[in-house]
């Protein structure tokens, strides 16, 4: 592997001018974890790419290891750079790095190409699906949410709602009742009096009168008979009374 791997580099550097550089990289699966390449660990084929920035963080080339000429062992080569400082940046979706993810090289035109290693691991089985649980078990937990806020939201206009109606009956029949007292005003005019009053000149009109008392004025004197049978009776005990 390691053979193979220098005789790569070597045809890609001789077929390269003296006066640029090259960078490559090399993806492994870092069975062991400790982060170097050992003779055991395979290469990684599919799931990586690279981005190459200068100095100055402008993007200078951007690459996939499905594209590489040299996908077989691994290697994704960025070459025709000029003298200076890069900082190589890795990423995967399909792939946890156990080295880092971004690296630093200086290319000098006329030497050996820059190699890096780039350590990766497979992400645990059902992680995936976990990740996808999680997600959905977090939209359910936001749609439980909003739906507590959308019925609040509702229940407070409903009751502003019921208010509202109620406080519209309520001025209804007040104002019906002012409006009824208004007309009876209007209808009973301002010189006349109210109905009750004349009701009661007119109770007064049909009653009967009281009878009147006759009270026939005293033609009795005191010492004489009976004024009815003896005012004008010659017989009378006293004629000369």
């Amino acid at each position: 592997m390691l053979m193979l791997l220098c005789l790569s580099l070597a045809l890609v550097g001789a077929s390269k001018s003296q006066d640029t550089g090259q960078i490559c990289v090399m993806s492994y699966e870092d069975r062991n974890g400790n982060r170097r390449f050992d003779a055991n660990e395979p290469p990684v084929t599919q799931g990586i790419g690279v981005n190459l920035q200068s100095a100055l963080g402008i993007t200078v080339a951007t690459k996939l290891l499905e594209a590489s000429t040299y996908t077989v062992p691994g290697l994704v080569c960025l070459g025709d750079l000029p003298r200076g400082e890069y900082q190589v940046l890795m990423t995967s979706a399909q792939y946890r790095a156990t080295t880092d993810l971004a690296f630093s090289a200086v290319v000098a035109p006329g030497s050996a190409p820059v190699r890096l290693d780039f350590g990766v691991t497979r992400f645990p089985v059902g992680t995936a699906e976990e990740t996808e649980a999680q997600a959905s078990q977090l939209t359910d937990e936001q749609l439980q949410r909003l739906q507590s806020i959308g019925m609040g939201l509702i229940a407070s206009m409903l009751i502003s709602l019921v208010m509202f109606l109620i406080g519209c009956l309520f001025y209804m029949l007040v104002f019906r009742r002012r409006r009824k007292r208004i007309r009876a005003g209007r209808r009973q005019g301002p010189g006349n009096p109210p109905a009750s009053a004349v009701m009661q000149q007119v109770g007064m009109a049909l009653s009967p009168a009281p009878a009147a008392t006759m009270t026939a004025p005293a033609t009795h004197r005191p010492g004489q008979g009976s004024p009815l049978l003896f005012a004008d009776d010659d017989t009378s005990p006293n004629p000369g009374a």
